[in-house]
């Protein structure tokens, strides 16, 4: 299992997808998720998901779920698929 922060995690979000530059782990993730999160990601399409994720990229206010932004960076090629866990930064 691959632990990453929640600043890498800003990190690869502000880098692949630059219209979330303003994207924060702990306040758009904190009240969605047990801290730490644990899930395998394999980077695969899910159309309900993947409509849902696009609508939050383009500025929507729905929720995202830590899942579905470490999915979406799996897809893109900035995660490699497999088991992750997501810590807060210290």
């Amino acid at each position: 299992m691959k632990i990453i922060q929640a600043r890498e995690l800003e990190r690869l979000v502000r880098q692949t997808f630059p219209q979330k530059g303003f994207f924060s782990a702990c306040a758009e993730l904190d009240g969605s998720i047990p801290w730490p999160f644990v899930g395998f990601v394999h980077g695969g399409a899910d159309p309900s998901l993947d409509q849902h994720f696009e609508a939050w990229l383009g500025g929507s206010p729905r929720f995202v779920s830590a899942y579905q932004v470490m999915n979406a960076l799996c897809r893109a090629g900035a995660l490699a698929p497999g088991e992750y866990g997501l810590s807060r930064s210290n």
